[in-house]
């Protein structure tokens, strides 16, 4: 079971024309709305349901430079900067905590190789530390296991996912952009092999550009219009506990199992 969403206010009338439509309303869209308003665009973003109720609002909730291939980590820095701006610009809490990101092994090859990546995060200002056996058990002293050492980065952090996408859509909504759920997209419109409307359940917006965020349900929609995007189903089971006590207050991953601690205390 998923923890309860955060809702926002949208908006009920749809507008006759915007610069951009965005096709879903999950971290994606809404992330894509926000930055296309603050860029002088106007935008209106459709959902089918309510902002941030699929997906969005079940995933680990990890914010990481940890662990990244050397290219990402430039983007994952710069993204950490945006959540902590994001969260400010909405006036709103989005449950994101620099806390910290704990990798454990039981592999010496795996430390090993952490080794050497910490070496290539440090050259990039990324500033993690190698933990041997007695360091991950100060840090988890309920731990009864044994691992051969860890790897932590305290720069990184969590956000609650419950929280997060109706904070961005709030922000998005300060910068502009409408908000229309429950209204879905049902096709586009073109000319010239150009798109002039996006066509949904109450109406149709002109525009020159759709951006397709539909995430699961893109596939589908794309094949309306002759185009098959692959799409591929991965199963993974997750579980929300109630109120414990604390194992971490930062995120851990391990080969066998993750956890991200919430902010009501569960995990």
């Amino acid at each position: 079971m998923s923890p309860p969403l955060d809702r926002i206010q949208g908006d009920d009338r749809l507008p006759e024309t915007a610069d951009v439509v965005v096709i879903g309303g999950g971290v994606i869209g809404v992330s894509a709305a926000y930055h296309l308003a603050r860029k002088g665009h106007s935008v209106a973003l459709v959902e089918k349901g309510h902002v941030g109720c699929e997906q969005s609002s079940r995933n680990w909730g990890w914010c990481r430079q940890q662990g990244r291939a050397r290219a990402e980590i430039p983007l994952a820095r710069e993204a950490l900067r945006l959540w902590e701006e994001m969260q400010a610009d909405a006036g709103r809490d989005a449950g994101f905590r620099r806390t910290g990101v704990l990798f454990l092994t039981k592999n010496p090859e795996e430390l090993a190789a952490w080794e050497k990546w910490a070496e290539i995060a440090r050259e990039m200002q990324v500033h993690s530390t190698v933990l041997t056996p007695a360091e991950v058990r100060e840090r988890l002293p309920g731990n009864a296991d044994t691992w051969v050492g860890g790897l932590h980065t305290p720069s990184d952090g969590r956000a609650e996912p419950s929280m997060a996408v109706p904070a961005l859509a709030v922000a998005a909504r300060k910068h502009g952009v409408t908000i229309h759920q429950g209204c879905a997209a049902r096709g586009l419109e073109t000319s010239g092999g150009r798109v002039t409307g996006v066509v949904t359940e109450k109406g149709t917006i002109r525009t020159n550009a759709a951006l397709l965020a539909g995430g699961a349900w893109s596939s589908l929609f794309c094949r309306r219009h002759g185009i098959e995007l692959p799409v591929g189903l991965v199963n993974a089971t997750a579980c929300r506990t109630t109120p414990a006590p604390e194992i971490t207050d930062g995120a851990l991953g391990t080969d066998f199992f993750c956890i991200r601690r919430r902010l009501d205390g569960a995990a």
